[in-house]
């Protein structure tokens, strides 16, 4: 069986074969890849040939973007029979921890999580999977050609659960009751920042979008990028961020009395990241999704910082990963966003390749493309 993933000793990505996986398990489904998404994780990981490979393993497949169809179930499956199409979460909980216990290991407590196609597990650039049934989420029939999104939906949706739950604090903020936490359009009256146009920073755009609240996209392409394009799709406002400190993007959103309500980081440039803290309005909510790779030093007033997130009542929190529950909600939004927004998911895919020539996607460079996704089994 075909695989593509990081052998130990050796740089970039690596084509090699396998035994077709076993179940062995009655709460098992095996599981035919169709589809697997890449984004900068994967990309990070061969460009610096740092896998995470188990310490008794020679070799790890990567992908953890992953639409396909079940084979066949164990005998305890109850939720998924043979021809549904699923989906796969991508962290495996400790075990041990009451988050992980309870299928939210996106919070594990101590830090012994596993990830697939990431951390120690191998991932799904293989033709064949097996995993047990409460991590496959399943693919409503309509949304087959669109679900190779609902991984990275599902980490901005986790995001926006955040906003959503630290805003609660704040009731009084807005005279519109359909404005409230709870609503759909619970972002009416708001201005947000997205730091970040790249899969995540859109996706997570566009969850702000059909928040209905008012939105800047910052990223360091020019304004004629493709990216900049799918950002003015979503009717959200684009600000070449090339040249401008924190404090220029921060005015270039044009907030005016009302200061910038949210920020959502997606970018992973840490710099930046920390460098718009302290412009932040007061009472603003401020999540951070980016994980930056190798060391930054840099200088900043740490008094002056602690100083106004107490006074201003602000709030910064990290979100990373996500849990089944993110899943299904990215799955329910899925067709709204492609259709809100006139086909913006089918816009983001710039580049389609084979299993046997995914390596080719490797090869491109950050600003020459949005998503790749490489083709296991095609779509009929």
């Amino acid at each position: 069986m075909h695989a593509a993933g990081m052998i130990r000793g050796q740089q970039g990505l690596q084509h090699f074969d396998q035994p077709p996986p076993n179940m062995r398990q009655p709460e098992e489904v095996l599981i035919r890849v169709k589809e697997v998404g890449l984004d900068g994780t994967d990309h990070g990981i061969v460009s610096r040939g740092t896998p995470d490979i188990m310490e008794d393993a020679d070799r790890m497949v990567l992908g953890h973007e992953v639409v396909g169809v079940v084979q066949q179930v164990g005998a305890e499956v109850t939720s998924l029979s043979p021809g549904d199409a699923v989906a796969l979460t991508v962290r495996r909980g400790c075990g041990i921890c009451h988050p992980c216990l309870h299928n939210q290991s996106d919070m594990c407590m101590t830090g012994l999580f596993t990830e697939r196609g990431i951390h120690q597990l191998d991932g799904f650039l293989t033709e064949y999977v097996v995993d047990q049934e409460q991590y496959a989420v399943r693919i409503p029939p309509e949304l087959t050609r669109l679900a190779v999104f609902t991984e990275p939906l599902s980490i901005v949706e986790k995001a926006i659960d955040q906003i959503r739950i630290i805003q609660s604090r704040l009731p009084w903020t807005c005279p519109h009751p359909e404005h409230s936490f709870q609503s759909r359009e619970w972002g009416g009256c708001k201005t947000a920042l997205v730091v970040g146009a790249g899969p995540l920073g859109l996706l997570g755009a566009a969850l702000i979008r059909l928040s209905t609240a008012r939105t800047f996209v910052a990223d360091i392409l020019p304004d004629d990028s493709a990216r900049a394009r799918l950002v003015r799709k979503l009717g959200a406002h684009y600000i070449d961020a090339r040249g401008k400190a924190a404090e220029d993007i921060i005015a270039a959103c044009d907030t005016q009395a009302a200061g910038l309500n949210l920020i959502l980081e997606a970018s992973g440039a840490a710099e930046t990241a920390v460098r718009l803290i302290p412009h932040m309005s007061r009472s603003s909510i401020y999540v951070m999704t980016g994980i930056p790779r190798g060391e930054l030093a840099m200088q900043l007033d740490a008094g002056e910082l602690v100083r106004q997130v107490v006074r201003y009542n602000q709030v910064v929190v990290g979100s990373v990963n996500s849990n089944r529950t993110h899943f299904e909600k990215a799955l329910g939004d899925l067709g709204e966003v492609n259709s809100r927004f006139d086909g913006l998911l089918n816009d983001m895919i710039t580049h389609r390749f084979s299993l046997d020539d995914c390596h080719k996607a490797f090869e491109l460079t950050a600003s020459g493309r949005i998503k790749s996704i490489i083709e296991v089994d095609p779509w009929d």
